[in-house]
């Protein structure tokens, strides 16, 4: 048994020799879509070697929203990497370790690996947490922004006839035809909204409105974007202009047409 591990283990890792030192990676662990995998690079003057990542992994975790100018994100951070010895530069925003002998590489790269699949399961964290948070922020600045009169339902039928379409949020306002609104995060909401927008097409004055805000313009492919924007009663982006996207909502909600009470 422990040869057969040992030989799996063994067969999972590859080394490759480069001008600069060696380039070692695993396929049992993934980074981002790839072999887990750092640099050893050396040796220095003193005959010292140091690992670290490709430089990529930072980029990404700030690109997912991760704050590092709070003080608690970097803790947070440093608190990973310091399990392999390991730290972060915030300038040149590579991960490394300090210098290490050639003979301590296999064991600090493998404590250097599991940290760096750490912190790429924080880039997915806050990548999905930003996601999460979305429609609960469009939610909350529609609450304060809309009339008072107007009923915020969420999760929600906007037609009594396509009780199965149900909306993200739709908007009730008395005397006006309600406002079904999809928060898009991917193409099947889009879907959705259309196929609401379809099946009320003949429901008269009582139709329902079909909006939706995309989370983000390339959230969705963009040929469900351009269908969208030419079958649905309104289409808006919310990343990058928040506070026009969801004026454009209130304005929308305030101009629905009137219905017999």
């Amino acid at each position: 048994m422990k040869q057969e591990l040992c030989k799996a283990f063994c067969d999972s890792v590859s080394v490759t020799e480069l001008p600069c030192g060696f380039g070692i990676s695993t396929t049992l662990f993934e980074i981002e879509g790839d072999p887990a995998g750092l640099y050893a690079i050396g040796p220095d003057s003193t005959g010292h070697w140091k690992l670290e990542d490709a430089g990529r992994l930072l980029p990404s975790l700030i690109a997912s929203g991760y704050d590092l100018a709070s003080e608690n994100r970097k803790k947070a951070l440093a608190s990973i990497l310091e399990t392999a010895d390991a730290a972060f530069d915030e300038d040149g925003l590579e991960i490394s370790t300090g210098p290490i002998s050639k003979s301590d590489i296999p064991a600090h790269a493998i404590r250097l690996i599991v940290a760096l699949v750490r912190v790429s399961d924080l880039v997915q964290m806050t990548a999905d947490r930003v996601r999460s948070t979305f429609k609960e922020d469009v939610r909350m600045a529609l609450a304060a922004s809309l009339p008072s009169d107007v009923e915020i339902h969420e999760n929600a039928p906007a037609d009594d006839q396509s009780a199965d379409l149900r909306a993200d949020l739709v908007l009730r306002q008395s005397g006006r035809a309600p406002v079904a609104l999809y928060l898009a995060q991917n193409d099947l909401s889009l879907v959705e909204a259309m196929l609401l927008r379809s099946e009320t097409q003949g429901a008269g004055e009582t139709r329902p409105l079909v909006t939706a805000l995309l989370e983000r313009e390339n959230a969705v492919s963009k040929h469900t974007r351009t269908r969208a924007m030419n079958r649905l009663d309104s289409v808006g982006v919310y990343e990058g202009d928040e506070r026009q996207a969801l004026a454009k909502v209130v304005q929308f909600v305030s101009n629905a047409p009137k219905v017999a009470a």
